[in-house]
C-alpha cells in the first residue's frame, strides 16, 4: 500500500513538471516568434487572465497525474503546484533571456546579466488597448515592477485553481479513489409535471435495473424549448476499482427568452 502511495506521488511529480516544462518553452517560443508574452494578457491591467491561464496550463499535469493515479489531493500537492507556479514566471524570463538575439547578432547573455536584462525589460514595458493595440501608454518605467507582481499573482492563482479542481472531483466514497464518467446524457420535458412524474417513475426501480436504465435513455420528444421547459443532464460515474457507482444530476428550467431560472 506505502509503495502504491509513493510510486503514485513520484508519479503524479513527473506529470506536474512535465507540463511545467511544456508550457514554458511553448511561452518562450511565441514570444521569441511573435514578440507577444502569452501571460502578460490582461483586462483593465489588474486582471492577469494570461498568467492565470498559464498558471492553470503549467499546474495542469499535476491535475491530471492525480486523476490517473488516483492520488488525493494534499498540502504537499499543494506546495508543489504553487512552487511551480510561482517559478514558472521567473524561468520564462529567463529563457526569453537566455534565447534572445540582439540586432548585431550577439546573446542578449553574452552583454548584460539577468538582472539588469529584468529590470530594463520590466521598466521598458508597454501597456497597449484598444483593437490590435493601437493606443500605446509608451514605457511604464517603475510601474513595470507592479505589473509583474499582478502577473505573479495570476500564475499563483492558476494553481489555487487546480488543486480545488482536484479537491471537488467526485471520489468514491469506499475507497477514494477518483470516478471516472462511464456515460452522460441529457433529456428535455415541456413541463415540471411530466419531469415529476418522470422522476417519481425512474426512482421506483433499482438503480442497477434494466428498466431504470431504459428510463435513463427515454428522452420525451419536445419539439423546441419553450418556457417551462425542464432539461436534466445525468452523468453516470463510476470506480474502477470496487466498480461503485454515482449517478449525478443538473436540473433546469427555462425562463424568459430561454434564460435559465432555476438550476439544482
Amino acid at each position: 500500500m506505502m509503495i502504491a502511495k509513493l510510486s503514485g506521488n513520484f508519479g503524479v511529480a513527473v506529470s506536474g513538471l512535465i507540463t511545467f516544462v511544456m508550457v514554458v518553452l511553448a511561452v518562450i517560443v511565441v514570444n521569441n516568434l511573435t514578440g507577444f508574452n502569452v501571460f502578460s494578457f490582461s483586462f483593465w491591467v489588474v486582471i492577469p487572465a494570461g498568467a492565470v491561464l498559464t498558471g492553470v496550463a503549467a499546474a495542469s499535469g499535476y491535475y491530471f497525474g492525480s486523476l490517473f493515479f488516483h492520488t488525493r489531493p494534499t498540502w504537499f500537492l499543494l506546495v508543489q503546484i504553487l512552487i511551480v507556479t510561482a517559478a514558472a514566471q521567473l524561468v520564462i524570463y529567463y529563457g526569453e533571456y537566455r534565447s534572445l538575439v540582439l540586432d548585431d547578432g550577439t546573446m542578449a547573455s553574452d552583454a548584460i546579466g539577468f538582472w539588469d536584462y529584468l529590470d530594463t525589460y520590466l521598466r521598458s514595458m508597454h501597456l497597449k488597448a484598444g483593437h490590435g493595440g493601437h493606443i500605446d501608454s509608451g514605457e511604464v518605467g517603475d510601474f513595470g515592477y507592479w505589473l509583474a507582481v499582478i502577473d505573479f499573482i495570476g500564475f499563483i492563482l492558476g494553481g489555487f485553481f487546480v488543486f480545488f479542481m482536484l479537491q471537488t472531483y467526485p471520489t468514491c466514497w469506499k475507497c477514494s479513489r477518483y470516478l471516472r464518467k462511464i456515460t452522460k446524457t441529457g433529456q428535455m420535458f415541456p413541463d415540471h409535471g411530466q419531469f415529476a412524474k418522470y422522476y417519481d417513475t425512474l426512482f421506483q426501480h433499482p438503480v442497477d435495473s434494466r428498466p431504470f436504465a431504459d428510463l435513463m435513455k427515454g428522452n420525451p420528444k419536445v419539439r423546441k424549448p419553450a418556457l417551462g421547459t425542464v432539461l436534466v443532464g445525468s452523468d453516470l460515474l463510476g470506480c474502477e476499482h470496487c466498480k461503485t457507482q454515482l449517478l449525478a444530476q443538473k436540473v433546469q428550467i427555462l425562463g424568459k427568452k430561454g434564460g435559465r431560472i432555476s438550476q439544482s
